[in-house]
């Protein structure tokens, strides 16, 4: 995998975590952690954020909804995974109407994790590469305004 994909790990507790972030060190991602979703609104909104999140379900300040609404807002394509600690039904689809690309539970094998980063990554660089074909507005714009220039809904 290309070593410019970067993934950003937001939690407050990585003991189920641990598996993930062996497999994106194998892949050779650039990996930043954040704590809270404050600390995770500061990666997010750079002019170059992170490609994927992968978020713990809950937070000392929010939800992993609350990450999914900050990548939804990025100035460009970010795909969030929501990493659970256990499978839960309802928060899958809570999580997957809001926008998460993807749900895992702690006891997702390690193959099919490398499976799901691998289809995250690659959708994400495809979107951004899309984007910047269509709209070759300076990095850091906003998607909505880059979108609006477009024509184009968010």
């Amino acid at each position: 995998m290309n070593d410019t994909i970067s993934a950003l790990l937001v939690h407050d507790r990585a003991e189920h975590l641990f598996p993930l972030k062996q497999v994106l060190r194998t892949q050779q991602i650039k990996i930043t952690e954040a704590r809270t979703c404050r600390d995770a609104a500061a990666e997010i909104e750079k002019a170059h954020p992170p490609h994927l999140v992968f978020t713990d379900t809950s937070l000392p300040d929010g939800t992993c909804l609350d990450i999914i609404r900050l990548a939804r807002q990025a100035p460009l394509p970010v795909n969030v995974i929501v990493a659970s600690r256990i499978a839960d039904l309802r928060l899958y689809i809570e999580a997957m109407e809001h926008g998460a690309f993807d749900f895992i539970a702690a006891s997702c094998l390690i193959s099919d994790l490398a499976y799901i980063l691998n289809h995250a990554a690659a959708n994400a660089v495809e979107l951004r590469a899309g984007i910047e074909r269509l709209c070759p507005e300076p990095a850091g714009t906003p998607r909505a305004e880059k979108s609006a220039s477009c024509g184009r809904p968010v």
